[in-house]
């Protein structure tokens, strides 16, 4: 729309020279004015707009020819230097009731929509006005969805935004006037935050198709301040529950790309940021619940992933079956916080190719040292460290402050101290013996013992000896 706009400007500019205007270029220039109604256009550069508006201010509103009037009443918001160069437009076009001006007061209100700052409240009844002088779109739009009233307008677009499918989002901003794009004005970018909120509070059942809507019509330049709204979108109606796995993995896929991995920013950590923001309108517990939620999804799909990939990979079905039910029982019950792999470098390839065939991003630590084939578990159940093996080695249990604790999250570790038989008082390593059923309710009384935590199944398990029950 922009550049009709500045088409019929450089038209209309020849004709306010003096220079011929052919019948055929009048005939275009009014079908083109007469459909300017039908959305709203980009904003100008700005690196273009102020040297003009500054000029423009110069010459005085009430003698600049129409469309330099109209380029002012689109763009004086941009800044509120100009403010006073637009409240002239507007009482100028207040008084002219041309439909070209009337249309510039209503684009520059949505393209800029300048909420907290003094001009609002004058610029959108100026807006008010100018939709409801000709019999055009806007009037039925600003009745519909109080467009003009900008503590309502947003609010009222984005309900039906979530009551909507893809094909429908198209049609409402349509009707609108928004155009196809949201966040190519102010309005719209209002809209789409309180979109965001009102898709937080959606039951799960309802929450997929607003997310759906949201994934697709994100814009990073544009949207990239708005993104703590976003995420809370995407997650918080998960708290509870979880989405089917290719919703979930479309909305790991955004987040991986637009915030990033939690488990490895440490130091500058953007999801820090995201619940320190989130927690200013929600609490910090809601925020920490909200944020949580992606953390739970990456650890369960690395553990899952690795447990699936080693049985199709071991020689030994039957027993890896076995602790891939007893470890999975914890992180079924929520109690396993992290959970990362750690590849042997023959295993590599295979298992690495095995999460790739489930759609998932495979990430994980690599082994160097000890044999090839063998690959770990790292997990936290509590403030234990736990390396489970993929082959006989026995389990090791360290306290998560041990400085002999595998770290999570590593991307490099020695196998020689992953299968350490030695370390602190309360370092303790255990095999996979009596075989099942046997070894797991000794695994289970090292857990609850080390942390309360008890088994599902096993419940708080046994001592060591077989006869040393709790």
């Amino acid at each position: 729309m922009s550049s009709l706009r500045s088409a019929i400007a450089r038209m209309e500019a020849l004709a306010s020279a003096g220079l011929a205007k052919p019948p055929t270029i009048q005939t275009e220039l009014q079908r083109q004015l007469a459909k300017l109604d039908a959305s709203v256009g980009e904003a100008e550069p700005v690196v273009e707009l102020k040297p003009f508006l500054r000029g423009a201010a110069d010459t005085g509103a009430n003698s600049l020819p129409r469309f330099q009037l109209n380029r002012v009443l689109r763009g004086a918001w941009c800044d509120s230097e100009f403010d006073d160069l637009g409240v002239a437009a507007l009482e100028r076009a207040d008084v002219d009731h041309r439909r070209s001006s009337d249309q510039a007061v209503i684009d520059g209100y949505f393209t800029y929509f300048p909420t907290g700052r003094s001009i609002m409240p004058k610029l959108a009844e100026a807006a008010s006005r100018a939709a409801g002088r000709h019999d055009w779109a806007w009037c039925e739009r600003g009745a519909r969805w109080d467009l003009f009233k900008p503590q309502i307008g947003p609010t009222k677009v984005a309900r039906d935004f979530v009551a909507r499918d893809a094909d429908g989002i198209a049609l409402l901003m349509r009707e609108t006037g928004l155009g196809s794009n949201l966040s190519a004005s102010g309005f719209g970018q209002a809209t789409f935050a309180e979109a965001c909120k009102a898709t937080a509070v959606l039951r799960p059942s309802e929450a997929v198709g607003p997310q759906r809507n949201i994934l697709r019509m994100f814009d990073k330049e544009a949207q990239a301040g708005q993104l703590e709204l976003v995420v809370r979108a995407l997650l918080e109606p998960w708290i509870g529950t979880k989405p089917e796995p290719e919703h979930r993995k479309a909305i790991s896929e955004f987040l991986l790309i637009q915030v990033g991995d939690p488990r490895f920013q440490l130091k500058s950590n953007r999801w820090e940021q995201i619940k320190r923001s989130l927690a200013a309108s929600i609490g910090e517990e809601r925020a920490r619940e909200v944020t949580q939620v992606f953390k739970r999804w990456l650890t369960e799909v690395a553990m899952r992933e690795f447990f699936r990939a080693i049985a199709k990979t071991t020689d030994r079905p039957d027993q890896w079956a076995q602790r891939e039910k007893f470890w999975m029982a914890y992180l079924d019950e929520g109690l396993v916080s992290d959970a990362w792999p750690a590849l042997g470098i023959r295993a590599r390839n295979t298992i690495e190719d095995l999460i790739r065939q489930s759609g998932e991003r495979p990430e994980y630590g690599m082994i160097r040292g000890g044999p090839a084939s063998s690959s770990s578990i790292i997990m936290q159940i509590g403030d234990l460290r736990i390396s489970e093996w993929s082959d006989n080695g026995s389990c090791r249990f360290w306290t998560d402050t041990d400085p002999g604790a595998p770290k999570l999250y590593a991307k490099i570790y020695d196998g020689g101290k992953l299968r350490t038989t030695q370390g602190r008082s309360d370092f303790e390593y255990e095999s996979h013996v009596p075989a099942s059923p046997g070894w797991e309710g000794k695994f289970a009384g090292i857990i609850h013992r080390r942390t309360s935590i008890t088994h599902p199944r096993f419940g708080r398990g046994r001592g060591r000896n077989w006869n040393d029950r709790w």
